[in-house]
């Protein structure tokens, strides 16, 4: 009768135990969540207002391609007409941004920082918090010097291949630079989460057509379907990215608008 007695006992409290540390883990449960998606709020809320990228003014090879030939990708120069095109970026990226301070990341080819020493002077030198050159956000490589004589046809091929997955000969493919893409969203979200940046800045991302297309590919998920349906950017074309309870949007698309947008 003891030992029964014993076992009834042992088995109550063993429920009772039971029961409360059921009700602890769901307490816990409940607080980890919470803290969880607070931090997320938080995180969400200090990201910058907005996200610009814009291409790079009208260069020398976009008026003569047989510049190619002769001069390396990175040291093609602005013409007098893309210089003026991103004094008129500098314009109205600065109609919209205003007072509030800008951060800006820039292709190291010659032509993205021409573009961005011209649109530079719409702002007060303290407007803008930092000025960094990445190389991720370079122009697609081609291969070295180009060859006039086989460069039909390898455009050709390109055509017939697949603009995305088509590698140059000492080259890259557009999937390469889409993996740079990634690497470049990754360290970007990674230091707005660490608080790297505020609602009060602007990024800037000064860049090269097919980066801009790759980078909302990715931010995006579009698949390459969708991204053959991207309208390609003109020279200093800006797109703008706007912050919406934490998550940038593309003027309000959802899905990658087309030339007929």
């Amino acid at each position: 009768m003891i030992i029964l007695l014993t076992w009834i006992l042992l088995i109550g409290l063993g429920s009772i135990c039971l029961y409360f540390f059921g009700i602890f883990d769901a307490c816990l449960d409940f607080l980890v969540n919470y803290l969880f998606n607070r931090q997320k709020t938080i995180r969400f809320r200090q990201r910058p207002s907005r996200i610009f990228l814009v291409r790079h003014g009208e260069s020398q090879a976009n008026v003569d391609t047989t510049l190619y030939a002769r001069v390396a990708d990175h040291d093609i120069e602005l013409t007098e007409k893309g210089r003026k095109q991103a004094l008129a970026a500098g314009q109205k990226l600065q109609s919209v941004i205003g007072k509030e301070s800008v951060y800006i990341y820039m292709s190291p080819y010659k032509r993205s920082k021409q573009t961005w020493s011209n649109i530079r002077k719409a702002f007060s030198p303290l407007q803008i918090i930092t000025e960094r050159e990445d190389p991720r956000l370079r122009e697609q490589e081609f291969g070295n010097l180009a060859d006039l004589t086989t460069q039909k046809q390898v455009f050709a091929d390109r055509d017939r291949l697949g603009h995305f997955f088509y590698r140059f000969a000492s080259g890259e493919s557009g999937a390469d630079v889409y993996d740079r893409a990634s690497l470049f969203l990754d360290t970007l979200f990674r230091e707005m989460d660490n608080g790297h940046h505020d609602p009060t800045q602007n990024i800037i991302i000064v860049s090269h057509e097919l980066f801009m297309r790759l980078f909302l590919m990715r931010y995006f998920r579009w698949t390459i379907d969708e991204l053959n349906i991207l309208k390609t950017f003109n020279n200093c074309e800006i797109c703008e990215l706007k912050k919406i309870d934490g998550l940038f949007t593309l003027d309000g698309h959802k899905r990658p608008p087309t030339q007929s947008s």
